[in-house]
């Protein structure tokens, strides 16, 4: 016979765990857990960072807008009232800072002679005469290419309906446009991409954000979070 010290033990099944929504986080932010926030920034560093690189095509530029959006996103937390989604409040926050940026180094009055330099951009040509040799990595950068020569409009819709996934109401919301003008805009960046580039790199993940760059900003974010003063009572 076998004693029970002689049974193995089995270990319980661990539970499940359950995503914290953004209504969760922003609640427990709000109740005082600053360190909430950090779920908040590292669900949506690769959506500011996207939205940051359509607008000012630059990678640090970028990341200054994404710090500062987070901490003016954290100080204004009880503002958010939840009349639309996290996500598009954020997104806003993140598209005035990057128009600041713009506007405080006159970027906005290069911009076509910067959109004309870049049209002649070899990376449609390239892709065209390395066909289906090219590996993922390539693909993803030739299309980055791509898309830094649309106008700014367009490589932002673009981003955001065709690579972020987000829904023509979402778009148009956050970029204060009806849904009719998302629709024609894309329709036409995606002639401007062409449809032989899209068909090719259309399940390659671009402007990604991987831990090199988000463990850093989630870390600078954080220390400025912790650092603050109070949310503010709105």
């Amino acid at each position: 016979m076998h004693s029970l010290a002689d049974s193995p033990i089995s270990e319980p099944e661990p539970l499940p765990r359950r995503e914290v929504t953004d209504v969760q986080a922003v609640d427990e932010v709000v109740q005082g857990n600053r360190e909430m926030f950090e779920v908040i920034v590292r669900r949506y560093n690769t959506r500011l960072f996207r939205v940051g690189m359509a607008y000012l095509r630059n990678h640090a530029q970028t990341e200054d807008a994404m710090q500062n959006a987070y901490l003016k996103a954290f100080l204004n937390i009880r503002s958010f009232k939840g009349n639309a989604a996290f996500a598009t409040w954020l997104t806003r926050i993140m598209i005035n800072e990057c128009l600041m940026i713009i506007r405080s180094r006159r970027r906005a009055v290069m911009e076509n002679i910067d959109d004309e330099q870049f049209k002649h951009e070899p990376a449609m040509l390239a892709f065209a005469a390395a066909g289906e040799l090219l590996r993922a990595d390539e693909i993803r950068e030739v299309l980055e290419r791509a898309v830094q020569t649309l106008p700014r409009q367009q490589r932002t819709v673009y981003l955001l309906r065709a690579v972020q996934r987000l829904s023509t109401s979402e778009t148009a919301t956050c970029l204060g446009i009806s849904r009719e003008n998302v629709k024609v805009i894309l329709h036409r960046a995606r002639g401007a991409l062409k449809e032989r580039l899209l068909q090719s790199a259309a399940a390659v993940e671009i402007f990604r954000y991987p831990a090199p760059y988000c463990d850093p900003m989630t870390a600078r974010v954080m220390h400025r979070v912790l650092g603050s003063s109070a949310p503010s009572s709105g």
